[in-house]
């Protein structure tokens, strides 16, 4: 058998909703096909709306997945029936984590990274690579690393607005709203658009249109759409959610630590007032906004996606 021959399998669930991670996962089933590997994105059914315009080879498999030799399975975390399913199989299983926060813990927190029964551990983020270290000791952790598509995202003509996702912090989103139009009444006329449930498409046009994007991370690994926003032009301002302190820096936005109310509304006034002032430190945040987009893309995590499976496809079968 031919190793590019070697079925690479990406599991997914046909959720009715987006997600960022699910939208990665597509992605690289994509690049790898591109690239000349046999690699699917297996799901139970198909969802019943595309989000993410994009078009993976598919299997489809109903319940009933019937396995080749040599075939590898990629199981995102936090799908622990997966894990356990695939034992009975002959398969080599690799776990995809882009979420630390997210990880199945096994009862048995005395047996290491065994408790995932998985052949190899790849993520997406240098925080859950840390997280891999400290906690379990793993010295090799691939990472391919999150990126932007700014054939997607871009920038184009701003309203004033402010652009946020409020699928993790609902209520807090709708706390910081008031107590934003209290605490800054000049900007109090500035509309709020909630990014919930859109298609890539639209999620992109929105953060296109919007001068500012609050940052509503939440135990996040990484934290894409802030970067998303700022390759869109947007300022962001907003909480780092913990991962997004691998590339958010005083020099690129306003950040705040997870509940600290008051920094985070003095952040969007921040960034509302340094439009408003114009001049040199808004070329410079701009600038510094180009350079933390480019360390993250597309090219470099094709790279790193396929110098992955070159290494994972040589393993025996």
């Amino acid at each position: 058998m031919c190793l590019k021959d070697r079925r690479i399998i990406y599991f997914c669930v046909p959720f009715d909703f987006p997600s960022g991670g699910v939208a990665v996962i597509y992605n690289h089933v994509e690049i790898l096909s591109r690239r000349g590997f046999n690699a699917f994105l297996a799901l139970s059914r198909l969802p019943a709306v595309n989000f993410y315009n994009s078009k993976p080879p598919l299997i489809v498999h109903n319940g009933n997945m019937r396995f080749e030799k040599g075939d590898i399975c990629v199981i995102p975390e936090g799908f622990r029936n997966y894990l356990e399913d695939l034992k009975a199989y002959s398969v080599r299983k690799v776990m995809f984590c882009q979420n630390h926060y997210l990880l199945p813990f096994s009862g048995d927190f005395s047996v290491g990274a065994s408790e995932y029964p998985v052949d190899n551990i790849v993520v997406s983020a240098e925080s859950i690579r840390n997280f891999m270290r400290e906690v379990y000791g793993l010295s090799n952790v691939p990472v391919i690393p999150c990126s932007v598509d700014t054939n997607v995202f871009y920038g184009g003509k701003k309203i004033r607005q402010v652009a946020f996702m409020p699928r993790k912090l609902k209520a807090e989103a709708a706390f910081l709203e008031a107590t934003f139009k209290r605490k800054y009444r000049e900007y109090s006329h500035i509309p709020w658009v909630a990014i919930d449930g859109q298609p890539q498409a639209e999620v992109a046009r929105i953060m296109r249109s919007s001068e500012v994007f609050l940052s509503l991370s939440s135990k996040d690994s990484f934290g894409l759409p802030p970067l998303e926003a700022m390759a869109s032009g947007c300022l962001v301002a907003g909480f780092h959610g913990d991962g997004g302190r691998e590339y958010m820096t005083k020099n690129n936005g306003w950040w705040a630590d997870s509940s600290d109310w008051l920094d985070c509304v003095r952040g969007l006034a921040a960034a509302f007032q340094l439009i408003d002032e114009g001049g040199t430190p808004l070329e410079e945040i701009k600038k510094s906004m180009k350079l933390t987009v480019e360390r993250y893309s597309m090219e470099n995590m094709e790279e790193a996606l396929v110098n992955f499976w070159k290494s994972e496809l040589i393993t025996a079968f």
